[in-house]
Parts: C-alpha cells; sequence; structure tokens
C-alpha cells in the first residue's frame, strides 16, 4: 500500500512540475515573505535584492553573491517586451564612435538609457571594459546612473579595447550597446582614406572624403592634379569635424581654389599634419 501511495504521489509531482513549465510566469524573488498572484511571485522585505526573469527559462544570474533570478529574451502575451529597453546617444567625449574606431585613452562616456516596460535596475546593470564589470549601483562619482542618465569616465589601454554598456529594467528586459576601440598612442596617422562615390562626378552633388584619426589634431586635406599642381586645400582644427579622434567625414565639390570644376582627370589626395603626410588617396573625376 505504502508503494502504490509512493508511485501515485511521484506521478502527481511530475504533472503538476510539466503543467508548471507550460505557464509563462515571472519570478522577482528576495529574502521575505511570499505574495502570489494567478501567474506571477513576489517576495517582500527581501535581503538580497530583486532577481528577475522566467521561471520556464534555466539561465541564473548571480549579483554580488546573493541575488540571483531567471533571465530570458522570450515573454508570452502579457509579460514584459524583450526590445523595450533603449540604449540611445552614446558618446564618447560629445561623439559617436564606430565599431573598430579609435578612441582617446581616458575618454568621458555619456548615453541616454530608457525602458517602456519600466524603470532601470542599477543593482543588475553594468558597463564593462575589457572584461572588467562595475555594475550602474556601484558606478562613483563623477561616474554614475540618475534615471535615464548614464555617465562613465573610462580607461582604455594601448590596442584594441572591449567596451560594452549592458542594462536590464526591472520587468526582466534588456539591451545591449558593444564597441571594439582602438586606442594608439604614436605618432597622429591617417588610415582608411577614401572618397566617395569614387570615381566622382561634380555635377551630381556634394561627395565625401572620409578618414580615420588615431588621435585629434589640425590636419589639412590636399589634392593634387596628375602633374603635381595644387588645386584643392582645406585645414580641419583639431577637435572639430574633420580633425577628431576616429572617423571622419568632410565634404568635397569638385570646385578647386581657384574656383574652377575639376576637369575629367586622376587626382592625388594627401592628408597632412605639422607638414607631414599622414595619409593619402587618389580620386577619380569623371563627368
Amino acid at each position: 500500500m505504502k508503494k502504490i501511495f509512493s508511485l501515485l504521489f511521484i506521478l502527481l509531482v511530475v504533472v503538476s512540475v510539466s503543467s508548471a513549465q507550460e505557464i509563462p510566469q515571472n519570478f522577482i524573488g528576495g529574502g521575505g515573505s511570499t505574495n502570489s498572484t494567478s501567474s506571477t511571485n513576489s517576495s517582500s522585505g527581501s535581503a538580497g535584492g530583486s532577481a528577475i526573469g522566467k521561471m520556464t527559462n534555466s539561465g541564473y544570474i548571480m549579483i554580488a553573491g546573493f541575488q540571483a533570478g531567471l533571465m530570458s529574451t522570450t515573454y508570452s502575451t502579457g509579460s514584459a517586451v524583450a526590445s523595450s529597453v533603449v540604449i540611445d546617444n552614446v558618446l564618447f567625449n560629445g561623439y559617436e564612435k564606430l565599431d573598430d574606431d579609435y578612441v582617446e585613452a581616458s575618454p568621458r562616456v555619456l548615453a541616454t538609457i530608457t525602458s517602456l516596460a519600466s524603470t532601470i535596475s542599477p543593482e543588475v546593470s553594468y558597463v564593462e571594459v575589457n572584461g572588467t564589470k562595475t555594475y550602474f549601483s556601484g558606478l562613483t562619482s563623477p561616474s554614475g546612473f540618475s534615471g535615464t542618465s548614464f555617465i562613465y569616465d573610462a580607461t582604455f589601454s594601448d590596442g584594441d579595447n572591449t567596451f560594452s554598456i549592458v542594462a536590464y529594467d526591472r520587468s526582466g528586459n534588456s539591451e545591449t550597446y558593444s564597441r571594439t576601440l582602438k586606442v594608439d598612442i604614436g605618432d597622429i596617422s591617417a588610415t582608411s582614406v577614401y572618397i566617395f562615390p569614387n570615381p566622382y562626378n561634380p555635377n551630381n552633388g556634394v561627395g565625401k572624403i572620409a578618414y580615420s584619426l588615431n588621435k585629434q589634431d589640425t590636419v589639412s586635406v590636399y589634392i593634387f592634379n596628375a602633374i603635381g599642381q595644387l588645386v584643392y586645400k582645406r585645414e580641419y582644427l583639431s577637435g572639430w569635424a574633420g580633425a577628431r579622434v576616429g572617423y571622419n567625414e568632410v565634404d568635397f565639390n569638385g570646385v578647386s581654389d581657384f574656383g574652377q570644376t575639376l576637369a575629367n582627370d586622376l587626382y592625388f589626395l594627401r592628408i597632412v599634419s605639422g607638414g607631414k603626410p599622414i595619409g593619402r588617396a587618389k580620386i577619380a573625376i569623371l563627368k
């Protein structure tokens, strides 16, 4: 009789667990008592903060050694929306950065972080530089997170660096901003120098000259014709458009410094800083 009762009890447990896995539930756990609704459990008097996530997911996250939760990016009807967290306007010393772009060694990073579903959780959200995480709640002044404003004074090393902002809201939604950024403490250089479109037709509108600088400094753009005559020169002051660390893009209208549209030919572009060429490219004018 005891064996039959035991078998029935195990069967009931298995059925109960199987049914529970089919019901989407969010769990917010702590160290206090538990209040339950039809699909949500929450605890009050938490000693370890909140752990957020979906009951049917198998991935756990530990925060500061005493906070755990189940994280999921897939939710059923009535649950939070995974795309509701937005990391926007990420600026390094006032400028956006492309992936694999150059950056200063110690930039101030600003960002706006919001959620359509809930508020951002500083205990779970973090900034990560070269594998080292700092939670928003652990940022010290002048770095910090207040409401929606994120400020972080980063320190990068010479060479390639990884930078990420990972933000969670209190409904379990998340978003990640990530960049690989380069620091070069050597002499100034211009890389990836090109014009687009190329060949360029001045009659079709303004073209662009693009290049990346490993550090900011005043630079000049020179264009010479096929016989070596200077036909175009522009100077860009350090820190301004055209002379910033990282990607730069400046206008080119195909008009010489003498007010004439450049004739069909092959031209030679030079990026110059401190009287030294630091980058070069060829431009074909074809009308």
